[in-house]
């Protein structure tokens, strides 16, 4: 009887063991801070290549990356962002996720680019639109996994532009009115 629990435990513990060995590998790189570039010269450069480690295995379930690009505004600015990646049997990565948030929350979540991308890559992308970025701290996060025992690698860029003001209707109906004015006070001291 003994001998038989012995046994049991030691299978359970083996068991244990092997399904702990089988969980996902974390293959995020290091965060990095893009706030200098997007000061200095409006854009900056994201990417990295990804390779298996640590005994990964590739495919969806065996490995995983999230990786972050921080920033911070001290404006309002339009933003545009794209990213791509190759994607084959041999080699590549498979893009999950492309989006920017601030603190925990989402504020754009990338779509992928399906007419413009070539069958064998995968593009991803999002802007503000009407929507402009306020002040703040924010996150961009690059999310997928290794397809095959080669690796792979992603690059993209992002791009801020500060927000232009238009003019209000009103504003323009001042203006208007005012030059009119100043017409009819130019013609007055012309017919005196």
């Amino acid at each position: 009887m003994k001998k038989t629990v012995q046994s049991l435990l030691l299978t359970f513990l083996l068991a244990v063991a092997g399904v702990a060995g089988a969980a996902p590998i974390n293959l995020s790189g290091p965060g990095s801070d893009l706030s200098a570039e997007l000061d200095d010269y409006s854009s900056a450069g994201i990417g990295r290549t990804i390779k298996l480690v640590n005994g990964a295995q590739a495919g969806e379930g065996n490995n995983y990356f999230k990786d972050l690009y921080t920033f911070t505004t001290t404006t309002t600015y339009d933003l545009s962002a794209m990213m791509s990646s190759v994607l084959n049997a041999s080699s590549g990565l498979h893009i999950s996720g492309f989006s920017l948030l601030n603190g925990s929350n989402y504020v754009f979540i990338g779509k992928q680019d399906v007419l413009n991308s070539l069958p064998s890559s995968q593009t991803w992308l999002f802007d503000s639109g009407k929507t402009p970025l306020g002040a703040g701290k924010y996150t961009l996060a690059v999310e997928g996994y290794v397809n095959s025992s080669a690796g792979g690698s992603y690059s993209g860029n992002i791009a801020v532009a500060p927000t232009v003001a238009v003019p209000e209707p009103a504003t323009l109906g001042m203006l208007l009115t005012g030059l009119g004015l100043v017409a009819l006070v130019a013609r007055r001291r012309k017919q005196a």
